[in-house]
């Protein structure tokens, strides 16, 4: 027990004694991220666009069918202004972190949006039966199921940033021109 004792007092002791340097090294690490997909869709649950967005569709309330209509040419310019014009609302969507004061941008957003085309309103989620908290919808039929899907809101609650991300058209998304 001694003669280990003495063995790592001696090592520690030659331990010290030694003063060792390593070469001097600048490390850089680029990391690119390779990701193209945008699309942030958490929010919606069991959305399921059409693949043929101009065949017609069922329409509950007269039985019959109908064509349904396209996203208006000049909605995401009206979008994408009133993004540019108010920052941060967008990046304060988070209505868990902001309470009611984070549907501002998307109450402005879809108020905008109507302003040029009552068709814009809010995607009820299929789910839950609440307004999607990023992603809004235009109304392709003259019920109230049957609209176009666009997510606004990319990473919603992270760093949320404006988009226009056209989902597609779903045969079963539920529209609601009001958020009450």
């Amino acid at each position: 027990m001694k003669k280990l004792a003495a063995s790592v007092l001696l090592l520690f002791a030659i331990g010290c004694e030694y003063n060792t340097t390593g070469p001097t090294v600048n490390v850089t690490s680029t990391n690119t991220n390779t990701n193209t997909n945008i699309t942030d869709i958490h929010d919606l649950t069991n959305f399921a666009p059409v693949a043929n967005p101009t065949a017609p569709l069922p329409n509950p309330t007269t039985g019959g069918t109908e064509t349904p209509l396209g996203i208006p040419s000049g909605s995401q310019a009206i979008a994408q202004a009133f993004a540019t014009a108010n920052p941060l609302l967008v990046t304060k969507s988070c209505v868990a972190l902001y309470g009611e004061a984070g549907w501002q941008f998307m109450d402005g957003l879809v108020k905008t949006l109507r302003a040029s085309d009552t068709r814009w309103g809010y995607v009820i989620k299929s789910n839950t039966g609440t307004i999607s908290m990023d992603v809004i919808a235009y109304r392709a039929t003259s019920d109230n199921t049957g609209a176009w899907g666009v997510d606004v809101i990319v990473d919603h609650c992270g760093n949320s940033s404006f988009a226009w991300n056209v989902l597609g058209l779903d045969a079963n998304l539920q529209w609601s021109g009001t958020r009450f």
